[in-house]
C-alpha cells in the first residue's frame, strides 16, 4: 500500500490506537479512513471533521448529530458506533467518529463497473432499505437519513437467488424530527432530493423519494437528473424494462408532492409485497384522459389536498323500482309476522314502524347522497340525509390505502361493476347496478376510477 493510498494521514496512528490503512474518501474538511484498531486488531472506519479554512459551524452540527444518532440506534444493516474523540495532531485539529467497517462495495461503484440489476434484484434492495427505514422512522423522534443514494448503499455476499446483504451508510445528513414545522439545514444530493428538501424541510416521505430515485437509477442505468421530467415528475418509463405494477409503485415513491407520495416505509412495503394482480387495460390510450360523462350528476371536487366524490340517488325508473321493492318487502314481512301470534299483538307498533322505514327509503331516494372523501390523513365514506351522516365503513388512515380494484359483484346472478378502495381490510365501494340507491353508470365508474387512480397514484387492478 502506497502513501498515496493512505492520503494525508500516511503512517498515522490516531489516538495511539487507530492505525491508518487506507483513505476511503476525501472532500472539503472531511476525510474517511480505514484503520486498524490496535486494541482489537479489527478494521474500523474513522470519519474526520477537520477545522480548516473551509470549515463551517453547521458542519460540526451535522457531524455531532451523526455521532449521536449512530450511538442511539442499533441495526444489523447500519454501521455501529464505536468511539468519538477530539483530533489534535501537529497538522490537523477537529473531531473523529469511529464506526464499524463493512467490507462491501457501494451500488454506485458496482454500476460504474458495469453491473446491471434485474427487477427482482431491485425489489430485494428496495425491501431491504425499506426495512431499515421502518426502523429509523419508527423511532421517537423519527430519524430521517436525508441522503439516500447509490453511493450510500452497500451490497455484498451476492448469491444465485439473492441480491446479497444490503447496508445503509453515511448518516452525515441525518435529521431527527421533533416538530413538524422545525427548520433544517439544506442537505442531500441533486437528483435524489425531493422538492421539499430544497427548502430545508424533510419528512419520512423524503427518504422514500430518495430511495425511489435510487431504484430508478438501478433499473435505467441513468442518473435521475439526466432523465426527462414533466412538472418535476421523473419520466423514467421509456428507459426502464419493468412490470407495470413496479413502474406504478416507483411513480408513487417519487411524486414531487408529499400529499401524493407514499406516506411511510410500512405502506411502501405493503404495496410492494402485494400479490401480483392483473393491471386493468385502460379504456383509452395511456396519454388520454377520461372526462366526466355528459349528463352525469356525480359531483367531483379535488385539489392537491383532497378528493371528494358526491353521488346522488338513482333517478327515474330505477328509483321507482327500489321504492316498490322495499314496499313489497315490508308488506310480505308484515304478512308473515302477523301469522305468528307473538307478533300479532304487536301489530299497532309494527305497522307504524314499517311505514316509517318506507318513508325513510323514499326520503333517501329523493334527498340522500353518498360521499367518498380522501385527504392527506384519512379516507371515509358516508351516507347523508338532511345533514345527518352515517359512516360506513368506519374512517381509515390514508396511509393504509394499498389497492384500487375494479371487480364485479353479483345481483340475481348478474355481474355488476364495482370499484373498491382497500385500506387495510376495509373496503370503500362505488357500485354500478340496479339494486343500489347510490349507483353510478359504467361510464361514470370508469371516469371515477381514473380520477382516483391519478390522485392516489395507484394502478387500477382486477383479480
Amino acid at each position: 500500500m502506497t502513501n498515496q493510498d493512505l492520503g494525508d494521514f500516511a503512517k498515522e496512528t490516531l489516538l495511539e490506537r487507530y492505525e491508518v490503512q487506507q483513505q476511503l474518501g476525501k472532500k472539503a474538511g472531511r476525510r474517511t479512513l480505514l484503520t486498524r484498531d490496535l486494541q482489537t486488531q479489527e478494521l474500523v472506519v474513522v470519519k474526520l471533521l477537520i477545522f480548516d479554512d473551509e470549515f463551517q459551524w453547521h458542519d460540526l452540527k451535522l457531524f455531532e448529530r451523526e455521532a449521536e444518532t449512530l450511538k442511539a440506534i442499533s441495526h444489523p444493516a447500519i454501521p455501529s458506533y464505536l468511539d468519538y474523540f477530539e483530533l489534535n495532531t501537529a497538522d490537523y485539529k477537529g473531531f473523529a467518529l469511529v464506526q464499524s467497517y463493512i467490507p462491501a462495495e457501494s451500488l454506485e461503484t458496482q454500476l460504474k463497473a458495469g453491473r446491471s440489476f434485474s427487477e427482482k434484484e431491485v425489489k430485494q434492495i428496495a425491501t431491504a432499505i425499506l426495512d431499515i427505514l421502518k426502523y429509523l422512522h419508527g423511532r421517537q423522534p423519527p430519524v430521517i437519513h436525508r441522503d439516500i443514494k447509490p453511493s450510500n448503499i452497500l451490497l455484498t455476499n451476492r448469491s444465485g437467488n439473492n441480491v446479497g446483504d444490503v447496508y445503509l451508510v453515511d448518516f452525515g445528513s441525518v435529521q431527527t424530527i421533533v416538530r413538524s414545522n422545525s427548520t433544517m439545514t439544506v442537505v442531500g444530493s441533486y437528483g435524489y432530493m425531493p422538492p421539499e428538501q430544497f427548502s430545508g424541510k424533510a419528512t419520512p416521505a423524503s427518504d422514500l423519494y430518495a430511495l425511489g430515485a435510487t431504484l430508478i437509477y438501478l433499473i435505467t442505468g441513468q442518473h435521475p437528473a439526466d432523465l426527462p421530467q414533466q412538472d418535476l415528475v421523473i419520466k423514467f418509463e421509456e428507459a426502464a424494462n419493468i412490470s407495470s405494477d413496479f413502474s406504478s409503485w416507483l411513480r408513487k415513491m417519487t411524486q414531487p408532492m408529499t400529499s401524493r407520495r407514499l406516506a411511510s416505509a410500512e405502506q411502501a412495503l405493503q404495496i410492494l409485497e402485494l400479490p401480483r394482480v392483473k393491471t386493468l387495460t385502460p379504456v383509452k390510450a395511456s396519454n388520454s384522459v377520461l372526462e366526466k360523462p355528459f349528463g352525469s350528476k356525480v359531483i367531483l371536487h379535488k385539489n392537491a389536498d383532497f378528493i371528494e366524490i358526491t353521488i346522488p340517488p338513482v333517478g327515474g325508473f330505477s328509483k321507482i323500482m327500489i321504492i316498490l321493492s322495499w314496499y313489497f318487502g315490508i308488506v310480505l314481512s308484515l304478512s308473515f309476522l302477523m301469522i305468528m301470534p307473538i307478533f300479532r299483538a304487536m301489530s299497532p307498533l309494527l305497522i307504524p314502524l314499517s311505514l316509517l322505514i318506507l318513508f325513510l327509503v323514499v326520503f333517501i331516494c329523493f334527498f340522500g347522497t353518498k360521499k367518498l372523501y380522501i385527504n392527506r390523513k384519512q379516507i371515509y365514506s358516508c351516507y347523508e340525509l338532511f345533514g345527518i351522516e352515517r359512516h360506513y365503513p368506519l374512517p381509515s388512515l390514508k396511509k393504509y390505502i394499498v389497492r384500487l380494484e375494479k371487480t364485479n359483484t353479483f345481483y340475481k346472478d348478474k355481474p355488476q361493476p364495482c370499484l373498491i378502495i382497500w385500506a387495510g381490510m376495509r373496503k370503500y365501494k362505488i357500485q354500478s347496478g340496479e339494486n343500489n340507491i347510490f349507483s353510478v353508470s359504467t361510464l361514470e365508474l370508469d371516469w371515477l376510477a381514473q380520477e382516483l387512480s391519478d390522485w392516489l397514484g395507484l394502478p387500477i387492478t382486477k383479480e
